[in-house]
């Protein structure tokens, strides 16, 4: 077994055994059938058949557990004091964080798609239309999959960058909500178009256009989880623990 196959092993024990897994798992299921059930019952027959509306509706609470899921993954360990362990076992940090990168993202990918699924089953089911669904109803819930573990690895990044959970969510909230509202606001106030095209490239419209199709803000989104990957792994480098 390879190095960083051993340290993968570790993380994922880790991973399997902390609390944060359990909630995740069971806040994001709870949100995504609650959301889907609800707007089954609004009255509108397309919205088994047009799944983007049943995905799209539950995207935006899930969003927030995939990445502080993410964030979890190692400021728990910083705030524990257990990655003086974890470093002191394996001395290449980089290695860890890819290691931790990679079950993060493999882990939210599974659970993403799995809660994904039985979010449109239980919309269908309430309408009555389980027989319509579609290989395009699949492949939305493959994307919302992709994004929400694209987005858990954006959150690791900052996890490792500011080492606290508080610091990395605060900022994680403001990428998510707050970053495209105020460069609209700019935008409108200096008449710069070119910060209305810059919205399109921020975490949360990219996994937007992402779910919707347009693989294209995948790799976006993909840039922003490897930078910020990187970036943490560069600051640990040069860190004390």
């Amino acid at each position: 077994m390879s190095a960083l196959a051993r340290v993968v092993s570790s993380e994922w024990l880790k991973i399997r055994t902390v609390r944060s897994s359990l909630w995740f798992l069971s806040g994001a299921t709870a949100i995504m059938l609650l959301t889907s059930v609800l707007q089954a019952d609004d009255g509108d027959p397309s919205a088994v058949a047009s799944t983007a509306s049943v995905i799209g509706s539950t995207q935006y609470f899930v969003q927030f557990l995939a990445a502080a899921f993410g964030i979890l993954a190692i400021t728990a360990e910083f705030a524990s004091r257990s990655i003086t362990v974890t470093f002191a076992c394996t001395p290449s940090r980089t290695r860890v964080l890819s290691a931790k990168a990679l079950v993060v993202a493999t882990s939210v990918l599974v659970a993403g798609v799995a809660v994904a699924g039985l979010g449109l089953l239980a919309a269908a089911i309430r309408l009555g239309e389980l027989g319509d669904l579609t290989g395009g109803d699949v492949a939305l819930v493959l994307r919302l999959g992709v994004f929400l573990a694209l987005l858990a690895t954006v959150g690791l990044g900052f996890g490792g960058l500011f080492r606290r959970t508080a610091g990395a969510l605060s900022f994680v909230l403001f990428l998510l909500l707050l970053m495209p509202e105020l460069l609209g606001l700019l935008a409108q106030r200096f008449g710069w178009s070119w910060l209305e095209t810059a919205i399109d490239y921020t975490p949360a419209p990219a996994g937007y256009a992402l779910v919707q199709g347009d693989w294209f803000f995948g790799g976006v989104l993909l840039i922003w989880a490897v930078g910020l990957v990187a970036g943490s792994a560069w600051v640990l480098r040069r860190r004390d623990v």
